[in-house]
Formats: C-alpha cells, structure tokens, sequence
C-alpha cells in the first residue's frame, strides 16, 4: 500500500498542484490537516462516508484466465484483428467461447482495428499480450432486472499503487460494453477495471421460445432458478415491495404477455426498452457500485494487503457515448467522493436548463438552439436524413439508400407537408437545411445521411421511445417490434438465439434482430425498411417515424407527459464537485451531438461551478461518432469521408489525466485539437497532433458565451 509520503504527495495531487507549489483555496487550509493526519482529507467526505450509495449485491461469481486466455479473452494485436473467435457448435456454445466472442464483439465495435487504421501501431496494442488476471461479478440492486457488475484484477495489479478505471458500457451494450476503450486501457495499464452495464446490455427475452439470457450471457430457459439479466416485468413477477418502482405505469398481466406472444409469434423483448423502469437515470449510480464493488473484491482479492479505500486508490471514471454520460452523471451524484477524476468520450448528457441563457459561438457561426435532448434530435432525423443523402453537397456520403431509393420517403415528407414539393436535390437541400437547423454540425451532415439509411437513428428512436415512456413490450409503441426475419422478411424464429448476446449491442436492430412494421399495408407484419405504409409506398416506414416525433411535440399524445417526465429524470446538473474532468468529443458526430451534449455542458458547468470547475474540453476535427465505420467511410466516401479514431484522443486524454494525478501536470487547457484528414483511410502520427498545453485554437467560455475558435 501507499506509504505516508506518497499518501500526501497523492492528496496534494488530487487537490490540483504538485506537492512544490503553492497551495491553492482549500488546499492551503487542508496543508496541516494533511502533515497531521494523512487519512482525513479537508473539505472532504472521502474518508468519513454517508454510506448513500446503495449496494445489494447477488451472488458473486469469480473466474481466473491465464495461459492463452485473460482478462482481455487472449485476443491480442493478431486476435483482434482477425476473425471472430467463433464456435465449435455454435448451437451449444461453451462459456469460455461466449465470453471470447463477445469480448472480441464489443472491443471491435468501437474502435477501427484495421492496420490501415493505425491500429497497432500508432494506437492500440502492440502484441499478443493475455493480461492473465480474476474477474468476480454480480449483480446488484433490489427488485427485478439488476444491473450487472464485473470487476476485472490484473495480475500485474500493484498493491503498493492501486488503481481503479470505472468504465460503464457504452451505447445500450452490456457488461463488457468498454472492454477496448476503458478496459483496455486500465488492464493494459495494471489497474483493475470497474465495469457495469448500467442495466441494459444482453437482457432480451425471445417471448415465444421462452428464453432469457444469465449473467454469463448463456441463453437459459425462463424456467430457470437462475437470476436471469432481464425478464418482463408483470403484475405476477414484481414483488409486492417494489411497485414503487414503478408508479405511473401499468404492469401487464401474465395472460396479456402470452396474448401477445400469441397473436405477435418470434417477437423479442429488450431489457433497456423494456423494463419500464427509466434504466438511464440510475446510470450515475450503478457507476459508482461499480466502484465501491471493485473496492470490495480488491480486499477480497488481495487478503495479505492493507484495506483499499477511496482515500488510498486512485478512481478514475472513464467510458464513451452513453458510458460518458454515466462518468459525468456518477461524478455529479457522488456524495462518497469516491471518484478522483472522469474522462468522457463524446458522452451522451442531457444538460439541465442552465441558470443564464448563453450562445456557443464557433467562430463566425451562433448557436443559441441548444441543448436539446437525444431524443428530441434522433426523432428528428429520423424524418430527414435520408432525404438529406441527395443534397448535392452530400451526396458522396457512405451508405447512402442501402436500404432502397429515399426518394419514397422525401415524397411522403412533401405529402406530409414537412416539406415544399421539388425536384430530389431540392428535397434533399430541404432535408439538409432543417438538420442543420436542429443543431447538427455542418462536419456532421455527410455521416447524418448515411445514418439515415442504415437504421440508425430508427433504431434509437425506437429504443429511447420506449425506455423514456416506461412502455411494456405488449405496447409496440407506434407499432414497432423486433425480431428475426425471414427471407420474405416476416417474423421467424431465430436460429442463432443461444450465440445472440454475444454480438448484440443491446438494442435493435443487433445480432441478427431486425425493426418489424406491425402495421404493413400487406396486413402481415415485415421488416421495417421494405414494408409497405398506408399511402401504399414504400417510404421506410414514415408512419412510425412521425409517430415518434408526435410522441415528443404533441402534448395531447397519450405518451408525451410520460416522454417529458423520462427526459427530466435523465437531466445532467453540471455540478462535477470540482473534480478534474475531460471531456473528447468528434467535431463531425451525427450521432450525439456536440452542441446538444458536450458543449452546452461546458458552458453549463462553467455557470454552475464557475472558477472552481476543473473541466476540460477537447473537439477534435474529423473525427466521428464510430471509429469501427472509419474504413467503410474511406472506402466509399469518394474522399471525402476520412476521418481520425476518436479512441485515440480518449485515450490520449486518459494519460494526460492519470499524469495529472499521479505527477502533478496541468492538463492542457480546453481546445479544439486541429487533426489532418487522412487519405484512404491510412492513419500515421503525422495525422494526430498532440492535445496541446498552449493550444491554436483554444476553447473558452468568456462569462456569457461558449466561444470555440
């Protein structure tokens, strides 16, 4: 453990100075404190804790991986950019290959692993390194459908300088949702990673075979005495103590769950669209048990060694999209101070009404309409950014119509009267012009109409739907449901259901599950993007689309009250408790937003912590949303989509913090990080300038405004 010296030389550090130089603010009064008593941090509940933060831990199960298997499934530089592991029998798949798998699965979704890409040499691993080390997990919470812990300990892990990396999943994956971002970088790094799925991930149900999935994501029957990662909830299911849970709603029946299963065959349930419950606004908190779980098992793990504390264990959290969103969320909700630091890539934060109106103002542009939330923004453009595809300036973006020729859709929009009737480049300008109004980043436009056609933001709209409205799976908001399909594209059964979470990203569309439009003009239901609207055209499914968009603006829709209540919940504060903090997020995401997300945050956290706020922002140019889509853009953008991996600039930031705390450096200041476009794809260094302590374009918030250079 930490000698005294080194127990004060960290606090100083912690502070914000190196142990040399002036004390600061509290600092400067907590230095005696400090000379006296090393286990009490002034100004501080570190050591002297509410014990708020609730933990009821399941059973906790532990593995140990050596040999030609570790804590990063023994994939290495060769692994990882190779094939997926795959199956003996894919029919009957063994644990240790559905781990394998899914590891490989969600480490490759979110980075470009390609050698093209820089992977491996400018970035990423460099061997076939295993990282030999014990994973215990868990689940945790009260009631139905826990979330998921995992904790994973390095044999390299120093007892003498412990370290903790917090990565809760990204997107709506599960467990290992930052298993290459985060993970990678505490493992690879001797730092135990924290890991969580904040009650989302692999929870599916496949109602008419009746199959769940347990915490090892092994496909199990839901007669099982297993805890299974999600099960729909009814009014026979839920105990009787947990209803608060969910007040406002209504619970099905069992008998109405199997009228359903029976008139909708080979339909699946989601455990983040389905659990009625509002999952995203306990993302803060399964953040931190999986902190304080990671606390526990090092003492469990490490028997010979003084206690792991807070006070004495280095904790920074760190994880991408809507893991960045349960960093930054787990940081304003810690009344432990049980975190040091939080590094978000792109995060997916909804931020609070801030106290002052401000612009953000990128040099001759104003933004005022700003800090919308994701829903808001994925609705809308879902009804345009298909049709954006055939603005002229757009064009070239990748995956344009890969599901068939917008122009049914743009007509329908016309006919709808959401836009004035032309020829399709005039349509598509239209399209491209209210995107551009909705807040998207001109850098963003290219990416925004490929998404339009690749399900996307369907796939979002879908699930936010559901989740913020706490519907049941009986619902089918606007008619929606998923499912495997056939080669007619109607409802089947899923041959691949026992390998499902291993590939699933936790939403629909994912593995092999497809969106299915109930209501087809055929009066069978079909897979969303060939099915058949009422006006009898084939317009990807427009109906659902303003269903969605009604759902948010009209206030008379049965679910708008329930919609407004679910975004409220989720509402980030801005208030960090002056913990050092970075944000990264891609100038061209068309994903999450930057000026709905991280810059409106910044400026919201300058308001509300003003010169206590130890933020720091950094946008980078050409980069996006998904890195793992970098090679596909180059290849089909007609080079005009090449972009940087963004996980280079987490990860760039997760140094830069950890010198922060361990050595004393000052974080460089916030800033736009001006990268130079590749060309087919090829990443080199000379591609990636450094994030800079005296930066070209600085990013400052001048008391009003958010002003980025």
């Amino acid at each position: 453990m930490k000698t005294h010296h080194q127990l004060l030389q960290s606090h100083l550090r912690r502070s914000g100075v190196t142990p040399d130089a002036s004390l600061p603010r509290s600092a400067k009064l907590c230095s005696a404190v400090l000379a006296a008593s090393l286990l009490v941090a002034c100004g501080s509940d570190k050591d002297n804790k509410s014990q708020s933060i609730p933990m009821n831990l399941g059973t906790i199960q532990s593995a140990s991986y050596s040999g030609d298997d570790g804590l990063l499934a023994g994939l290495g530089l060769s692994g990882l950019q190779g094939a997926a592991p795959g199956y003996v029998d894919a029919a009957n798949p063994t644990l240790t290959e559905l781990r394998r798998n899914t590891i490989y699965a969600n480490y490759t979704a979110l980075v470009d692993q390609s050698a093209n890409g820089g992977f491996g040499s400018v970035y990423g691993p460099t061997d076939d390194t295993h990282y030999p080390g014990t994973e215990y997990f868990a689940f945790v919470g009260e009631g139905l459908n826990r979330a998921t812990l995992l904790v994973q300990i390095p044999d390299s892990f120093d007892t003498s300088n412990p370290c903790i990396i917090a990565g809760p999943a990204s997107g709506s994956r599960g467990v290992y949702g930052a298993i290459g971002t985060a993970g990678a970088w505490a493992i690879e790094h001797g730092c135990a990673a924290a890991l969580t799925d904040m009650n989302k991930g692999t929870g599916a149900v496949d109602l008419t075979r009746q199959l769940g999935f347990g915490i090892q994501i092994n496909a199990l029957s839901l007669d099982t005495d297993e805890e299974l990662t999600f099960r729909v909830p009814t009014q026979e299911n839920v105990a009787t103590d947990s209803l608060d849970e969910y007040a406002g709603v209504t619970l099905p029946t069992q008998a109405e769950v199997d009228a359903y299963t029976s008139a909708n065959p080979h339909r699946y349930a989601f455990k983040h669209l389905h659990s009625q419950k509002n999952i995203e606004k306990d993302w803060g908190l399964h953040t931190l048990q999986s902190i304080k779980f990671a606390l526990q098992q090092l003492n469990s793990h490490f028997t010979e060694a003084d206690q792991f504390t807070a006070a004495n264990t280095l904790v920074i959290a760190a994880s991408v999209s809507n893991g960045g969103s349960g960093v930054v969320r787990a940081a304003e909700q810690d009344v432990e101070n049980l975190i040091d630091a939080v590094v978000a890539g792109e995060p997916n934060v909804i931020p609070a009404s801030a106290p002052e109106s401000f612009d953000i103002r990128v040099g001759e542009r104003v933004i005022s309409n700003h800090s919308k939330s994701s829903y808001e923004y994925f609705a809308y453009a879902e009804l345009f950014a298909a049709c954006a595809g055939d603005d002229p300036e757009l064009t070239s973006t990748a995956l344009k119509d890969l599901r068939g020729d917008a122009s049914p859709r743009c007509q329908s929009l016309v006919d709808a009267g959401l836009l004035t009737a032309g020829s399709a480049t005039e349509l598509g300008q239209q399209a491209s012009a209210r995107l551009l109004a909705a807040g998207f980043t001109p850098e963003s436009m290219i990416v925004a109409a490929g998404y339009g056609s690749i399900d996307i933001y369907q796939s979002l709209v879908t699930g936010y739907a559901n989740q913020f409205t706490r519907s049941s799976v009986i619902d089918a908001v606007c008619d929606v449901s998923m499912g495997v399909v056939d080669g007619n594209g109607h409802p089947a059964s899923n041959s691949e259901a026992a390998t499902l979470a291993t590939t699933s990203n936790g939403i629909p569309r994912t593995a092999n599950l497809v969106l299915i439009k109930d209501d087809d003009n055929s009066g069978q239901a079909t897979v969303q993007h060939s099915a058949t609207s009422s006006n009898g055209r084939q317009d990807y499914n427009l109906e659902g689309a303003l269903c969605y968009w009604d759902i948010f603006n009209n206030a008379d829709n049965p679910l708008h009250q329930r919609l407004m209540t679910g975004l409220s919940e989720v509402e980030a504060s801005g208030n960090l408790r002056g913990k050092p903090t970075i944000l990264v997020h891609g100038r061209a995401d068309a994903l999450i937003l930057p000026n709905h997300s991280s810059r409106p945050y910044v400026a919201l956290n300058q308001q509300i912590e003003g010169s206590r706020s130890q933020l720091h922002y950094y946008e980078v140019t050409n980069a996006q949303h998904l890195d793992t889509l970098n090679q596909t853009y180059a290849a089909l953008g007609g080079g005009e989509m090449e972009f940087v991996p963004l996980d280079y600039y987490f990860k760039q930031a997760l140094e830069l913090m950890y010198q922060h705390l361990t050595e004393g450096t000052a974080l460089p200041p916030s800033q736009v990080v001006g990268t130079v476009a590749p060309t087919g794809g090829t990443i080199t260094l000379a591609n990636l300038p450094a994030i800079s302590s005296s930066p070209a374009m600085p990013i400052t918030f001048d008391g009003v405004d958010l002003v980025i250079e």
